[in-house]
């Protein structure tokens, strides 16, 4: 299947040693030529020889065979150590970081004071008091070493927080307890696997080294700084009691640096390559059918969204910043209305910021009611019900929104609503299928295929309408799309609109279109509110542009070059490119007469 990853040859050959070693260790039952412990004192010190291969110790013991089963004991008390450290570790510094506040302070001091510890010095304290036995050991290489994990886990999520993939789940309403299960600890266990495979290294190391001082594993358990203590009298007339398990431990903290390492570089700063897997292509998608705009809803119908004095503030290391001021507008049932202004006008933030998707240093005032719930001042509860289910949002970046570890069916499949129950197969295959036809719904060729996709083998345009299928998954009544054609070409803009506009019509929406330009929007709105410093400086109809009066909205029609046909179903439409007026632009009606505007 495309989406599915394959294991990179150089990782593989970079782990061999590794995982030799602990093939070995697993399978020394079965592959030592003697038992570990077997003593005869008539063959103590012989060298490699066909009787024994690795020759004998000071009192006759097969070497091969000691080192084959110090190599499962060192193994198992690595992955003992990394499993406690790596399960304590990341779903600490997860738990801190997705929670913030006093937790991730909490969280945060106890991580520092862990890692002010001196490890070997505490290990030493532990098994000093507490005797050399296997437990004891386990818990004092185990007692600090989950720090590093939390440490990274937290850096880990905090940016996952604050990017759009977070963003755009939270806007598809997806429960927090599934994005931390889903999303978070997933995100927190990736750059901890990478440390994990150095610290298979430390392990071994501190364990063998812990030996060596006399307060590791217990004789007669054979173990590999066990080994080399025993070997110290012999160093300079037999090699082979100490070369062999130094080489096992160098070979063991090699192979894990160098896997690390690897791992920790993106693929596409990695030079050598042992052999190159071709990138899957997609086909580009069809031109979707394009169905005429709804009309707005009638006189007098209940609007479904309501502001009323919207005041957005962001606190700041210089101050608040005030982003929206006194903000009115509403939006009926069935009608489009575009949002437009320059950057920094205060256009997304007066969308996003009620529905809490304006980030923890938003502060938000006035009124904001969808329906009969008011979300200014909600809590997370009912934010969280409105969240894909009310109201979905369609963020501008497709790239950066889609999650790229998962796969597009996955993606889609947050928004569900209601959630799919029942067996485990039957539920999988209910959900596949639902996915499936909201891939088909908006445009996208050949749905069956791409739900095992990753976001990476889609198109730009491809990405975008697979937002769109996620936003429609749990059967929204508003949809806010927050400049959903800026990172697209010219020809996919126009698709997506025409989508955007279809479904607008299909599904009898709500939809709130952010832009900064008028070309984009001009031909999908029933009316366009032109903001500016925070504040709503003139709303007219989308046919009616060449009538604009504030210099704001006649700057933002000046700034479009070329906007041909923006309503030809509703009448005068303007043409920048061949129509100037001395005095400014002009707009020029259906039957060719010009205007100033």
């Amino acid at each position: 299947m495309t989406g599915r990853r394959r294991l990179a040859p150089r990782a593989l050959l970079l782990a061999l040693p590794l995982i030799l070693i602990a093939l070995a260790g697993l399978l020394a039952p079965w592959i030592a030529p003697a038992a570990p412990t077997a003593t005869d004192l008539s063959a103590s010190l012989e060298s490699p020889s066909g009787a024994h291969l690795l020759g004998t110790d000071q009192l006759g013991r097969d070497q091969l065979s000691r080192l084959l089963w110090a190599a499962r004991t060192s193994i198992a008390m690595a992955a003992v150590v990394m499993t406690l450290s790596f399960v304590i570790g990341v779903g600490i510094g997860a738990l801190g970081a997705f929670a913030g506040g006093l937790v991730d302070r909490l969280v945060t001091w106890l991580v520092e004071v862990a890692l002010s510890v001196p490890t070997l010095l505490l290990a030493l304290a532990i098994v000093g008091i507490r005797g050399n036995s296997l437990p004891n050991l386990v818990l004092a290489l185990s007692v600090v070493a989950w720090a590093p994990y939390a440490r990274i886990a937290r850096g880990a999520v905090l940016g996952f927080r604050s990017s759009p993939v977070c963003d755009a789940l939270v806007g598809l309403g997806a429960h927090p307890l599934r994005i931390l299960v889903r999303h978070v600890v997933p995100t927190a266990a990736r750059p901890a696997l990478v440390f994990a495979s150095t610290d298979v290294g430390a392990v071994v190391l501190a364990t063998a080294g812990l030996s060596f001082l006399g307060l590791g594993i217990t004789p007669p358990t054979p173990e590999w700084g066990q080994m080399l203590v025993e070997s110290r009298p012999y160093l300079a007339s037999a090699w082979w009691l100490w070369l062999p398990p130094g080489l096992a431990i160098t070979a063991v903290a090699f192979s894990g640096n160098l896997l690390s390492e690897h791992l920790g570089i993106p693929p596409e700063l990695r030079r050598w390559r042992l052999r190159r897997t071709p990138t899957p292509t997609v086909p580009s998608s069809p031109e979707p059918e394009v169905s005429p705009v709804s009309t707005p809803a009638p006189v007098g119908e209940h609007d479904l969204l309501v502001v009323r004095d919207l005041h957005v503030t962001f606190d700041t290391a210089d101050g608040p910043v005030p982003a929206v001021r006194g903000v009115d507008y509403s939006v009926r049932r069935g009608e489009v209305l575009a949002i437009v202004g320059e950057s920094g006008s205060g256009k997304t933030a007066s969308s996003l910021a009620p529905l809490g998707l304006a980030g923890d240093r938003a502060r938000v005032s006035g009124s904001v009611r969808l329906g009969g719930t008011e979300l200014v001042g909600a809590g997370e509860d009912v934010l969280s019900s409105v969240r894909g289910g009310e109201v979905a949002v369609v963020f501008q970046n497709p790239t950066t929104a889609l999650n790229p570890l998962r796969r597009i069916g996955s993606i889609v499949a947050e928004g569900l609503r209601p959630p799919v129950r029942g067996r485990r197969r039957e539920r999988a295959g209910e959900i596949r299928r639902r996915v499936v036809a909201l891939l088909r719904d908006v445009g996208l060729p050949d749905p069956e295929r791409l739900v095992d996709c990753y976001p990476h083998e889609l198109s730009g345009g491809m990405r975008q309408r697979v937002l769109v299928a996620a936003a429609l998954a749990g059967d929204p009544r508003l949809v806010v799309a927050d400049e959903p054609t800026t990172a697209l070409d010219v020809t996919t803009q126009a698709e997506v609109l025409d989508l955007l506009r279809r479904l607008q019509h299909q599904r009898d929406l709500a939809l709130v279109l952010i832009s900064h330009d008028l070309a984009v929007v001009g031909a999908v709105a029933d009316r366009i509110l032109v903001l500016d410093a925070g504040r709503v400086v003139e709303e007219l109809p989308a046919d009616a542009l060449h009538l604009a009066e504030h210099p704001r909205t006649r700057d933002l029609l000046a700034a479009v070059p070329m906007l041909p046909a923006l309503a030809p179903h509703r009448g005068p439409h303007l043409d920048m490119g061949h129509a100037r007026h001395p005095g400014g632009p002009v707009a020029r009606t259906g039957d060719g007469r010009e205007a100033p505007c």
